[in-house]
């Protein structure tokens, strides 16, 4: 009976802890983050990003609200530039009137006005309607760039930014940077980290869609990615010869809102081109 009970209590003990640790862990952050890129053929430059992804938005006001608060937190570390890698929307049978929630989505992004951004889709973005997205926010007038690049005045200097389809859901195209970026401090900015990987993709790259592994434990790590970039690869800060590439944990949660060992966030990067420290 006493034995019983103390495995019981050990039990109880256990699953208090983990729904703490989930609680605290859903709540959304800010990750400090410095990134350094050297390009001899380009000017020092040095620019704040706000990098936001998977956000999984549901219908409701409730969400819009705190979608709004977040973007006010972001719009008071005085970025100059945001940057969203896409998965904006949660699982399509979740969602009554898709049309009407892509509207309210893009909408919500006009809140960072007047900051310059950058936007890709995610995978559950193009499984609602890739098509009727991109319509929806040139009919907004928020940038959207797949498979596209675009020159942005970012703090008084011009940005050559790159956006490559999602790879998880077949959109990723190879583009190369015009002429007339070669000047030019330049990322990319994708969904899914492989598209880092692609034949052709150098430099610097901001990624998404991972959630980190959304539940990951010490030693073993992350219990499923679903992304075919390299394991070390998947989250955070990850460099080689030829790339460095930062992967957001991203705001929101797939499937169940769990988070164990990751972090709900949105990342506040101070990214240096060119600059010694």
């Amino acid at each position: 009976m006493i034995k019983s009970f103390v495995f019981l209590s050990i039990l109880v003990a256990i699953a208090v802890f983990f729904l703490v640790l989930n609680f605290n862990n859903l709540k959304t952050r800010m990750n400090p983050v410095e990134i350094s890129v050297n390009d001899s053929k380009n000017s020092p430059v040095a620019i704040k990003i706000a990098l936001l992804g998977d956000l999984h938005l549901n219908e409701g006001e409730k969400v819009f609200d705190k979608f709004s608060k977040l973007v006010e937190e972001i719009k008071s570390h005085n970025p100059d530039l945001i940057l969203l890698v896409g998965d904006y929307v949660t699982k399509p049978s979740k969602i009554q009137d898709i049309t009407q929630h892509r509207k309210n989505v893009i909408n919500a992004f006009k809140q960072f006005d007047p900051i310059p951004r950058a936007v890709v889709l995610g995978n559950h973005d193009n499984w609602t309607d890739g098509d009727a997205w991109q319509a929806e926010f040139k009919r907004l007038d928020v940038d959207l760039l797949e498979n596209e690049v675009q020159i942005l005045n970012v703090a008084g200097n011009k940005i050559c930014i790159r956006g490559l389809g999602d790879n998880w859901s077949h959109k990723f195209k190879y583009i190369d940077y015009p002429d007339e970026c070669k000047d030019m401090p330049k990322l990319t900015i994708t969904h899914d980290p492989q598209g880092a990987f692609e034949p052709g993709v150098e430099g610097l790259v901001f990624a998404g869609h991972t959630h980190c592994g959304q539940v990951s434990f010490p030693i073993i790590g992350p219990l499923k990615v679903p992304s075919k970039a390299p394991r070390d690869a998947i989250c955070g800060l990850y460099k080689d010869s030829k790339r460095t590439l930062f992967v957001t944990s991203g705001v929101g949660n797939s499937h169940l809102p769990l988070r164990l060992g990751t972090q709900s966030n949105w990342d506040s990067i101070q990214l240096n081109f060119n600059i010694d420290l």
